[in-house]
């Protein structure tokens, strides 16, 4: 079966529809609307209730004699690959339902955990070393931190660009996340006080290297998706996207051609004996200051997780 964007490009008349998956339990379709847009729709017999849509989806809802019409419409073209994919989970998400009578407030229920992804996109988008900073601290938390702390713990340590120096503070420890490219051998601290801290806390450095936008690598419209199912709870996927937001990010094709390969993951404990510039160990007349760690003569500090 052909992928929902080739399905879509194949649509060339407003009002057309064809089933997402004719043995699906529920009547899905997608196609144009009367105004030429990208929808998905569930047809149904049910009682309809307010559904608020977004400034890049319309949602409306219609009555014939045969049924109910749930339709989703899509209003802003530079975010139509992540319209894509919500058609695809609410057509997966939604395959194994006891029956179809659950399909309504089975659609709504993910619409509304998708919701705050589906805003009208802006032009300013983050600059390539912010898109590697945010795949760095979003890979940690998929990888490392939910295993060791749970969803709900993991998300409320991650600062999201809050008024915080540390990525990540959690039961008296920290966490610092650092992306670089594969042939680096340095990371850059941008402050005295990021690996300043009484408690001992962990460096966690992310290799990464850019491929072809053709790649099926790792790319961050991606990635804040997978991060996102990982919550199961409508108040955690708030949260999620809430921090997301303060890291500028908003979801944009724009950021698919930036794609990459993750080469390694190293963890470092950073100690008091850990080389470090903190406000303590420089000349009271220095306020501010950036420096470069070389890995290589860290290597005593790296820690296997």
């Amino acid at each position: 079966m052909p992928d929902m964007k080739e399905r879509f490009e194949s649509f060339t008349e407003p009002e057309k529809y064809i089933r997402t998956d004719p043995d699906h339990i529920l009547e899905l379709y997608i196609g144009l609307d009367e105004k030429g847009r990208k929808s998905i729709e569930l047809r149904s017999q049910f009682n309809p209730r307010k559904v608020k849509g977004t400034s890049a989806i319309e949602v409306n809802q219609y009555d014939n004699r045969k049924y109910k019409t749930l339709r989703f419409s899509l209003t802003d073209e530079e975010i139509s690959s992540l319209f894509y994919t919500f058609c695809n989970d609410i057509t997966e998400q939604t395959r194994y339902l006891a029956n179809a009578v659950e399909g309504y407030n089975s659609v709504i229920l993910r619409f509304n955990q998708w919701k705050k992804l589906f805003v009208s996109s802006k032009k300013d988008f983050l600059s390539e070393p912010h898109i590697m900073g945010l795949i760095g601290e979003l890979l940690f938390l998929k990888e490392q931190l939910i295993s060791r702390l749970g969803c709900y713990d993991a998300l409320r340590s991650w600062s999201g660009q809050e008024l915080t120096h540390k990525d990540f503070s959690y039961n008296e420890t920290w966490t610092e996340v650092k992306a670089i490219k594969r042939s680096s051998q340095t990371v850059k601290i941008s402050s005295l006080e990021q690996l300043d801290s009484e408690y001992d806390g962990e460096l966690v450095v992310y290799a990464l290297e850019k491929m072809s936008s053709e790649y099926n690598g790792i790319t961050l419209n991606r990635l804040v998706i997978e991060v996102m199912n990982m919550f199961s709870d409508s108040e955690d996927h708030d949260v999620f996207m809430s921090k997301v937001a303060l890291q500028g990010y908003e979801y944009n094709n724009y950021y698919d051609d930036f794609v990459y390969e993750k080469i390694y993951s190293r963890n470092f404990k950073v100690t008091s004996d850990f080389p470090k510039m903190t406000p303590a160990t420089v000349p009271e007349a220095v306020v501010k200051s950036t420096y470069d760690i070389d890995l290589n003569r860290i290597a005593g500090f790296e820690i296997s997780i």
